[in-house]
């Protein structure tokens, strides 16, 4: 059986952009502690809270967007 994807890769149907689940919650939970930091010390209002990892997810779609513009690595080495 193979396993699922995860619901982050999932969500914003990622192709060439697989952040692991260290990268996904600095994603996604960073951005949310990020978004309630800054509401509470008075910097953003409280929409931060929940455009902040909006944003973010439009950043990493874009990203991904990009990557499939990209012409494919031929060879695979390093030099």
């Amino acid at each position: 059986m193979s396993q699922k994807p995860p619901m982050y890769w999932r969500v914003l149907r990622l192709r060439r952009v697989r952040p692991n689940s260290w990268q996904r919650l600095m994603l996604v939970e960073g951005s949310f502690a990020a978004g309630v930091v800054l509401a509470l010390s008075g910097a953003a209002s409280g929409w931060a809270v929940v455009v902040l990892p909006f944003t973010v997810a439009v950043v990493v779609k874009g990203h991904d967007l990009l990557a499939a513009l990209l012409p494919a690595r031929q060879g695979g080495g390093e030099s």
